[in-house]
C-alpha cells in the first residue's frame, strides 16, 4: 500500500493547463473544447493509495474519448454541472458511471461540470473478489455500467464527495485510515454493484438450514485430499457462497476455508500419529502435501498452535 500523501496535489488554470497535465499524468485520451468556462477548470488530488481519487473540471464544454484501459477501473461522480456518457458505444442512464478495463468510453461535460474520479486497479478489484469465491476468478468482474442513486456504493460516492470539501479528508489521517477506506469502498463496489459474478456470491438465503450446513461440513470431510474452493462447498451444500460464509460464521464461528483447513490439519495429526506408532517410512512434507498443504512454514506454524507441538515430534515422539 502506498503511503497517504501529506499535500494533496491541487491547482486551477484555463482548459490548456489542465488538459496538458492529465494528458502527462494519465494514459492518452483525447479532449476537444466546444465553450471553454471564463474561471477556468481546477485539478486536485483528493486520496493516493492503491485506489486513486481526485477532483476535476477541464475548465471548458468537452467531448473526451477516453480508450480503453487495460487494468483499471474508472468511476464518474457528477459533482456539479451535466453529462452525458456512452460505454463501448451505449448510451448510459445514469447519474454516476464505472467503466471497465478494456471498456471504450464517450462523454460530454458541460461548461460547469466537476466530476469525482476514482481510479480502482483490477488486480485490486480481483484479490477482493478472490476472497468471496475462495480462488481467483478467472477474468476481472464486468460491471453494471450505470450506478443507480438508491445503491449502496452510490452512498460511498456521496459520503466522498461531502468528504471532500475538507482540505485533508479523514482517510488521509494516515496509511491504516487510507487502508480500511479502501477495503470499505472495495468491498460495497462488490457487494452492491451488479457484475457477472454477482450472482455466483448471491444473497443470504433465508431458508438455509442446519442440513445445508451438515451437508457442507461433510464435504469437506470426504474431499479434504481435493482441490477444493468456495464454490464446491457451496454447490455440495446446495446454497449460494453468500450464505455458506453467512452459516459458518454464524453457527461455527469460522469460515468455510478455515473449517476445511481444520479437516486437513486433523488428517494430517492422524496420519503422523499412525505413522509414528507403525514406524512407517514417510517423511512430514510427505503427508503435508498430501493433505493440501504446500507452504510448509505456514503449515508447521499452524500445527504448533493446534496441537501444541512440531509436526516431526509428533512424527517421532511414540517411537
Amino acid at each position: 500500500m502506498k503511503e497517504c500523501r501529506d499535500v494533496p496535489k491541487s491547482f486551477t488554470g484555463d482548459f490548456r493547463k489542465v488538459r496538458d497535465f492529465l494528458s502527462r499524468s494519465s494514459w492518452p485520451h483525447a479532449v476537444e473544447a466546444i465553450k471553454e468556462h471564463p474561471a477556468g477548470g481546477r485539478y486536485k488530488d483528493l486520496y493516493e493509495g492503491d485506489i486513486g481519487m481526485r477532483i476535476l473540471s477541464y475548465g471548458a464544454e468537452i467531448r473526451v474519448a477516453v480508450p480503453r484501459a487495460p487494468d483499471l477501473y474508472n468511476i464518474y461522480f457528477p459533482l456539479r454541472g451535466a453529462g452525458e456518457v456512452q460505454v463501448e458505444g451505449k448510451h448510459i442512464d445514469a447519474p454516476s458511471v464505472i467503466v471497465g478495463p478494456r471498456e471504450r468510453s464517450d462523454m460530454w461535460w458541460s461548461v460547469d461540470h466537476e466530476l469525482l474520479i476514482i481510479q480502482v486497479p483490477s488486480a485490486l478489484v480481483e484479490r477482493t473478489l478472490a476472497g468471496y469465491l475462495g480462488d481467483p476468478p478467472k477474468q476481472a468482474p464486468r460491471f453494471r455500467p450505470d450506478i443507480t442513486c438508491d445503491s449502496a456504493f452510490s452512498g460511498v460516492l456521496t459520503m466522498v464527495s461531502l468528504l471532500s470539501a475538507y482540505d485533508r479528508p479523514p482517510f488521509m489521517a494516515s496509511p491504516l485510515a487510507g487502508h480500511h477506506f479502501e477495503k470499505f469502498l472495495l468491498h460495497t463496489l462488490l457487494d452492491s454493484q451488479p457484475h457477472d459474478y454477482s450472482p455466483i456470491l448471491g444473497e443470504p438465503d433465508a431458508a438455509s438450514s442446519p442440513a445445508a450446513l451438515r451437508r457442507a461440513q461433510i464435504y469437506c470431510e470426504e474431499h479434504a485430499d481435493e482441490r477444493v474452493s468456495l464454490r464446491d462447498i457451496a454447490a455440495a451444500a446446495r446454497v449460494s457462497v453468500r450464505t455458506l460464509q453467512h452459516d459458518f460464521r454464524n453457527h461455527l464461528q469460522t469460515t468455510p476455508l478455515a473449517y476445511l483447513r481444520q479437516v486437513r490439519l486433523a488428517q494430517v495429526h492422524a496420519d503422523l500419529v499412525r505413522i509414528a506408532q507403525t514406524g512407517a517410512r514417510t517423511t512430514v512434507t510427505e503427508v503435508a502435501i498430501r493433505w493440501g498443504f504446500t507452504h510448509l512454514g505456514r503449515f508447521a506454524s499452524l500445527y504448533r498452535e493446534t496441537y501444541g507441538r512440531s509436526p516431526s515430534s509428533t512424527l517421532h515422539g511414540s517411537r
